[in-house]
């Protein structure tokens, strides 16, 4: 049994058109493979990228919190200092008034008294003479205000000069100047 021209064409024309579907499925599969390994090459690679910056950030926020501590305990030792360096004034405060109140210290102040100068004086020179000095000695209360005030001046010199180390510490700490925390890369470079 022979086919005729026509059948077998239209079996030839059937069979190409097959092979064409076979080729183009079996292209599509291999492309979807390839396509497949390339999106899971790329999934990785990002996946990668993305740990490698939670680190790097974990690594930066880790330097950023130590460089606050060593701030705080920087600041927490001048705000020390400045508690000791108080409590020792106040205890030379409270020893040198006790002295004053017993009397075992003396505080007095140059004064120039007026005396008028006599002709009958055979001394002019001597201590309260025109032009000479004199000491008047304080009363305890008197001395101890004016100590409270000196003390107060002290008080607040101490505070001005912890003030100034606690930030010349921070700027030390931090390099405030450079916007970039000492020993720590520049964000974004």
């Amino acid at each position: 049994m022979t086919l005729t021209d026509a059948w077998r064409s239209r079996l030839n024309a059937g069979l190409g058109v097959g092979l064409l579907v076979v080729a183009f499925v079996v292209a599509w599969t291999v492309q979807g493979w390839r396509k497949d390994a390339d999106i899971d090459h790329l999934k990785a690679g990002i996946a990668t990228a993305n740990q490698a910056a939670a680190d790097a950030r974990a690594a930066r926020t880790q330097q950023v919190l130590q460089a606050e501590r060593n701030t705080r305990d920087a600041i927490q030792a001048i705000t020390d200092k400045l508690t000791n360096e108080r409590d020792t004034a106040r205890h030379e405060k409270d020893l040198y008034i006790a002295g004053v109140r017993s009397g075992a210290i003396r505080l007095s102040v140059p004064v120039i008294a007026a005396v008028p100068a006599r002709p009958g004086c055979a001394d002019s020179t001597a201590a309260g003479g025109p032009g000479q000095e004199a000491r008047a000695q304080l009363t305890p209360a008197a001395a101890e205000f004016l100590d409270d005030i000196a003390s107060e001046g002290d008080d607040a010199i101490r505070q001005a000069n912890a003030l100034i180390d606690a930030y010349n510490a921070l700027r030390e700490k931090l390099n405030v100047q450079a916007q970039e925390p000492t020993g720590l890369p520049a964000q974004g470079h």
